[in-house]
Parts: structure tokens; sequence; C-alpha cells
């Protein structure tokens, strides 16, 4: 199987698209992409299974999985899926592509505007715990920590948590409850991990395009994503060429977009 040629990185943090099994697909995805997928848009409520709809292998250079912990938090209060569930749909998913990352299953901090919050104390501890099992479940899998937290209260008590346990991470890490935080906000908490954790490099889960400007978070970030790309960054104030044109497909209107985000 020929491998695509895969976007360049070289100079900037690794851009992966995050998609749902809808856009997974070589109609909507640039050829040499990068892609996310999210764990929670493949499960099956009604038969209690994941679906594996396997990414184009020969299309795409490389991909990675988020669990998708805001959508289990929301949607059913917790993962409806067991540990060994998730190992087998990582595992069946890259068959043909070897996953460069697959995230633990995390759960997504609340707004606790500025205090410290006993649930988010909780969902950050229980997060801890589902990368001891998965870790010790399947060692061969490369996973990517989550740093949890609404605040930097919060975020410092997740990483004494860590060290007590021997689990700080040393070379490769995902930031979590960045999402509808701000620009900001995203800078800040990146440059709080740059001062705690120096020399880690991060994923920046749906972190805002523009914290890519500051120097620290564009030095410190090793990969990013969103699924902004897929809907033309809202409707609101939209420029022309993010509009759907008339008579345009889905999937053409798709991959334009992704094309103007890349750029």
């Amino acid at each position: 199987m020929t491998q695509p040629i895969a976007l360049d990185f070289e100079d900037r943090p690794r851009f992966y698209f995050t998609t749902h099994p809808r856009d997974a697909v070589r109609k909507s995805l640039l050829p040499g992409a990068y892609v996310l997928l999210v764990a929670s848009a493949h499960w099956d409520a009604k038969n209690n299974r994941f679906k594996i709809p396997r990414p184009p292998a020969d299309h795409i250079a490389g991909f990675c999985i988020d669990s998708g912990g805001f959508t289990a938090a929301r949607k059913w209060g917790k993962y409806p899926w067991t540990y060994r569930q998730y190992v087998d749909f990582i595992r069946g998913m890259s068959r043909d592509v070897p996953v460069q990352f697959a995230a633990v299953m995390d759960y997504a901090c609340i707004p606790s505007n500025g205090k410290k919050s006993e649930i988010n104390i909780d969902r950050i501890k229980a997060t801890i715990q589902n990368e001891i099992a998965l870790r010790e479940l399947a060692p061969d899998i490369p996973w990517l920590p989550i740093l949890q937290g609404d605040n930097f209260e919060e975020r410092s008590e997740d990483l004494e948590l860590r060290r007590a346990l021997n689990l700080l991470p040393t070379e490769y890490a995902g930031i979590g409850s960045l999402v509808g935080r701000g620009i900001q906000a995203a800078i800040d908490t990146v440059q709080f991990y740059a001062n705690e954790l120096p020399g880690l490099k991060f994923h920046g889960f749906g972190i805002p395009i523009k914290a890519l400007d500051d120097p620290v978070v564009f030095a410190t970030t090793k990969s990013w994503d969103t699924y902004s790309w897929s809907w033309g960054r809202g409707k609101r104030n939209m420029p022309e060429e993010y509009r759907k044109r008339e008579n345009e497909t889905h999937s053409a209107y798709a991959r334009r977009l992704a094309s103007l985000y890349w750029d």
C-alpha cells in the first residue's frame, strides 16, 4: 500500500483534523492529512459496542484517537464502555495505519469560576485512575496522558497527585478542558504548564488557532486539533470564502474548508 505524502510540519505544530465518522472520508480530507478520531462518536449505544469504520489508510498520513471525555460526561455521566472495549477499538482502528497516540479516558472539567471544585477534583482523580488502568491493560499502545483542571489551583492539584504516584509526564501530554475558555485562557494555561513542566511538549485539544501566535504556546505545542475546520468557524460574520457555495456538495465544502483552515 502506498503511503501518502504527509503535509509538512517541519516548522510548526502538527495539526490534526478532528473528525466524526462522516468526516473521516477521502472526499472530505486533504491527502496526507493527520486526523483525530473521537471515540465517543463511534460508540453504538444501542448495541453497546464500537463501530469500527477504519480511516482511509492510502489517503491520510496518520491519525490519533481522543476518547471523547466531554461527550461521555455530558451524555452518559461516565464512560459507557469498558477499558477492554476502548483498547480493542484502538487496535481495530489502527489495523491499517499505526496510531500516533491514543488519549487516555479523561473527564473534562466544568467551568468553576476560578474556584476549586470538588466535582473537578473527582474528575481529575478518575482521569488518573483511568490512565493507570489503561497502561496496565495495554502497555503497547502509545497512551497520551491528559492534564486536567479548570483553573490553576485544580491543575496544580492534578500535578501534585501525579507527582505522588510517579505519573508526571516527561515527554508529551495533552491539555484538556481548553475548549470554550477563550484565546487568552488557552495561552495562560499552556504557559502555566510550560513553567511547571519545562521541556514537556503538549497536544492542545481544541485550542484556539490564534493562541499559537504566542511564542511560548508555539514553541511548546507539539500538536493540536480542532473540529472548526469542518464548519467554517461558525456562521456569525463568516467571510465569504468560508460560506457554502450554491450547488456545492457537503464533501466538496468540507474539503475546501480544510484547505482554507490548513493555510
